[in-house]
């Protein structure tokens, strides 16, 4: 959010716009991830429809999202999305330098890495004789007390951003 908002200028409308569309795809992607490994961010948001209606995504979004077909997640959609988005931001001098395209760049790759990385540790089974020693390792995205708070992450990061 700091990268985007101190990188990508224009104190007009459409500068603020672009500003709020990229920081939405870094927030469509959380919940993405979110909603593949959590099953109370899950229950919250069952379909895309609740995502588009929560605002995380367009419904010409929506369109093209389920148009690309795959027996994968699609998590890494909004990423595709961001730097689309990002580069023509820089043909329009929105963003001053290819360095700071660059820096958006990366750290949007390491936060798709991050995503990634949570999906694996969700998609891998735990062995049974650890999960006899520490329960919360089947699920710690669950709904119990102990796990994660995953919706109020996505409420939080929607809010700050």
């Amino acid at each position: 959010m700091f990268l985007i908002s101190s990188s990508v200028h224009g104190s007009d409308e459409h500068g603020r716009l672009l500003r709020r569309t990229l920081m939405r795809y870094v927030n469509l992607t959380s919940l993405l991830i979110f909603r593949s490994v959590s099953t109370a961010v899950y229950k919250r948001f069952p379909t895309m429809d609740h995502v588009v209606e929560a605002g995380f995504m367009t419904t010409d979004e929506r369109k093209l999202f389920n148009h690309l077909k795959s027996p994968h997640l699609k998590y890494w959609v909004p990423f595709i999305w961001f730097g689309n988005l990002a580069t023509k931001a820089r043909n329009e001098g929105r963003i001053r330098d290819s360095v700071d395209l660059q820096s958006l760049m990366t750290e949007m790759n390491r936060y798709r890495s991050w995503c990634s990385l949570l999906f694996g540790y969700d998609w891998v089974g735990i062995p049974l004789v650890y999960t006899q020693v520490a329960e919360q390792l089947i699920n710690p995205f669950g709904e119990d007390d102990d796990d994660f708070e995953t919706n109020w992450c996505i409420d939080r990061n929607l809010q700050v951003s």
